[in-house]
């Protein structure tokens, strides 16, 4: 491994750093997810609903309360906030604030793969070109008849190169999948209250 870092130059190190980064912040997320995003069940949905139209908030808040969940507790908040009568902007606007609120912990550090994935196979771009300077320059220096004249700066090409894009895969992989959990939450928070608005403006 100490060979390859020699080899791959500053570069390379540089990488490296990021690779550790990078999966320390992909665990980090997946068990933060994992942890704080439970499972509501197929019946929380209806159970909300049917508490909402027979006029018993406080129930339906005590239920958010039992779920570990952004939703429920968006639900919960957006509940304790609203009441019924209301024009249909200001329960917009209430459950605007309240889900920008709640999805901030899970958006945190995102933005830090997004940067990553443009900036690793970068890197790993600027290693290639400053291998193939240094096996060029090799060559003018000391001709091209000996192979091993032209390998150091071939193989931090080639090492540079690949070390990017293994960090920008699994990187893009794991942004993704992260993003359509987010989008998913937020999709629950949209259905859950544009059926409670309703039930209140009947």
């Amino acid at each position: 491994m100490l060979h390859y870092l020699e080899v791959g130059g500053p570069i390379l190190w540089l990488l490296s750093i990021i690779s550790v980064l990078t999966l320390s912040i992909i665990l980090e997320r997946i068990v933060f997810f994992t942890k704080n995003e439970k499972d509501l069940g197929k019946n929380f949905k209806i159970e909300i609903n049917k508490l909402i139209r027979e006029n018993k908030i406080n129930d339906a808040i005590s239920l958010c309360k039992t779920k570990k969940s952004c939703i429920a507790s968006s639900i919960e908040k957006f509940l304790t906030s609203s009441k019924r009568g209301l024009e249909v902007q200001d329960y917009e606007n209430i459950i605007k604030e309240i889900t920008i609120e709640e999805i901030a912990p899970f958006e945190s550090k995102l933005n830090c793969l997004a940067s990553v994935i443009g900036i690793a196979p970068m890197l790993g771009l600027l290693g290639t070109v400053t291998g193939m300077i240094k096996a060029f320059t090799n060559i003018s220096k000391f001709g091209s008849g000996d192979a091993t004249v032209v390998a150091d700066g071939i193989a931090e090409a080639l090492l540079t190169t690949a070390l990017g894009l293994i960090i920008a895969i699994p990187a893009i992989v794991a942004y993704n999948y992260l993003n359509r959990r987010l989008e998913k939450i937020e999709s629950e928070i949209d259905k859950i209250t544009t059926t409670i608005i309703n039930i209140f403006r009947r």
